[in-house]
């Protein structure tokens, strides 16, 4: 969709997802009635009320290939792991995953059993997937109710998974010095924000820092930690940061992080 196109109506919107989706080869499109959708992924087949999403678009026509990219990835996503009957058979891939809350609003509205989570700060939750090599499946609680597990055991492994990786293969960009210092996380394997989960990681930084080390994680694929001791850095990366998590794919907060006493804690400004 061109800026400056006159905006699609609702019939005219559905038609063209239908188009889409048509030529999508992972994508095997049933049918539609309306502004439903019926589609078979992995051999699942889906209904998807189009409803939210074009909601969405009409807010910003111009981001039509936005909007149908997260329609694609939401059905990809949600796929379960069938072959998966004991917890053992995945538990090496089970990693956690930030997310935004509303998340649980689509899972809900699309009528998906509810996803395994647990509630984070500044309206993110925690989300578990199994870590595949194009895709990642989410972990729901019917998943738990098979494999006799609670939500603990789940989130104590995919911790264990999340610092094992990162010990192996991160990658961390290290610049400045002072208070001009930035520590980024760019291995882009789609953990890089959920790297704020490792607090023992992000303290072993604090002493690069002078005043308190600030965290932020716009998108699912950024995080960078920098210092509080020059106002005017401080103010430039905040804002920055705020630009990204509106504008960039896999938005996540503007919302900026510390750690205190060994604890991920929302940054209060003095």
């Amino acid at each position: 969709m061109m800026s400056g196109q006159t905006p699609l109506d609702r019939a005219a919107f559905a038609a063209e997802i239908e188009h889409r989706l048509r030529a999508e080869p992972t994508v095997d499109f049933l049918g539609r009635e309306g502004d439903v959708v019926q589609v078979r992924v992995t051999n699942q087949r889906m209904r998807v009320d189009l409803t939210n999403f074009y909601q969405a678009y009409i807010q910003a026509p111009e981001h039509f290939d936005l909007v149908y990219a997260t329609l694609l990835r939401l059905l990809h996503e949600q796929i379960p792991e069938r072959a998966a009957n004991t917890f053992a058979d995945i538990a090496d891939r089970v990693m956690p995953m930030l997310k935004p809350i509303t998340l649980l609003n689509a899972v809900f509205e699309r009528k998906l059993p509810m996803l395994a989570y647990r509630p984070f700060l500044a309206d993110l939750i925690v989300a578990y997937v199994i870590d595949e090599p194009q895709r990642v499946s989410y972990i729901n609680e019917r998943h738990l109710e098979r494999w006799g597990i609670g939500e603990h055991q789940l989130h104590e492994r995919a911790l264990t998974n999340l610092a094992a990786r990162t010990q192996e293969r991160a990658h961390f960009l290290m610049t400045g010095d002072g208070p001009q210092r930035l520590i980024v996380a760019n291995t882009h394997d789609g953990y890089d924000a959920t790297r704020l989960l490792l607090p023992d990681l992000l303290a072993s930084w604090q002493p690069h820092f002078p005043g308190k080390m600030v965290i932020g994680i716009p998108n699912r694929d950024f995080l960078i930690a920098f210092s509080d001791a020059d106002e005017s850095i401080l103010t430039s990366v905040a804002h920055q940061i705020q630009l990204d998590a509106a504008q960039r794919e896999y938005g996540l907060t503007d919302q900026l992080f510390t750690i205190d006493n060994g604890e991920v804690r929302e940054y209060q400004w003095d």
